[in-house]
């Protein structure tokens, strides 16, 4: 099994511990007990970046109730195959663990959505993405109901630097949008099927293929919804 670089940061095990912690309402002082540790080792665990040993691992899968698989990876599964699992975001929570926002955006609540998605590697190899470009991310926008809906899972291409025919994910001053793209004389239109929605132009460096703007970047292209219907 492999996994994207988001779902075995540390990061990314913080918020599953602390997620695990809401559940069983463990508080950082009783998980320390639990653990037979020091609160400010806890802590310094949960809150400054610390490293996770081995041993306190295995102990902290005990304690919640989990598997050391899911803690370090996000994986609910063992299974070794060709697949890659895949850490399910939101558009904003991309763009930051690509250094695109620089304001930590808050956690996925939705509570029936997925927490990692298992991919495999020949259904990527079929879209032609790659295990290390491929991302999973929640829609949490209605800007392209009729091509994407809310809550939907899209596989999302972060290679995919410049603007081509087709759907993207935008950092426009600081804001993620989703829009479909088409290109026109001056650069790029970005449209939404929402009428609510006004569509604006995105103007191209001819030498550099990317926006003129600062302000505005290209996170990823989307691939496919988990419906894996092609767009």
């Amino acid at each position: 099994m492999q996994y994207a670089a988001e779902a075995t940061s540390h990061p990314a095990f913080v918020t599953r511990v602390t997620e695990l912690m809401k559940v069983r309402e463990i508080s950082a002082t009783k998980l320390a007990q639990l653990l037979e540790e020091s609160e400010s080792t806890v802590k310094n665990m949960l809150y400054k970046g610390t490293s996770c040993t081995r041993e306190r691992l295995v102990q902290l899968a005990r304690v919640l109730e989990t598997t050391v698989e899911y803690l370090a990876t996000g994986s609910d599964t063992t299974k070794v195959d060709d697949s890659v699992s895949l850490m399910v975001q939101s558009p904003e929570q991309l763009a930051f663990t690509l250094g695109i926002l620089v304001k930590e955006p808050p956690a996925i609540v939705v509570e029936s959505v997925l927490r990692t998605l298992p991919m495999p590697l020949r259904l990527l190899s079929e879209y032609g993405l790659t295990p290390e470009s491929t991302r999973a991310v929640l829609v949490n926008t209605d800007a392209l109901k009729s091509v994407v809906s809310r809550n939907d899972i899209i596989l999302v291409d972060i290679s995919q630097k410049t603007l081509h025919e087709g759907v993207y994910l935008i950092s426009i001053r600081d804001s993620v949008v989703l829009r479909q793209v088409s290109p026109v004389i001056t650069g790029f239109a970005l449209t939404s099927t929402n009428p609510n929605i006004l569509g604006t132009t995105v103007p191209i460096d001819p030498e550099t293929g990317f926006p003129k703007n600062a302000d505005t970047r290209v996170i990823a292209k989307v691939v496919c919804r988990m419906s894996l219907s092609a767009l």
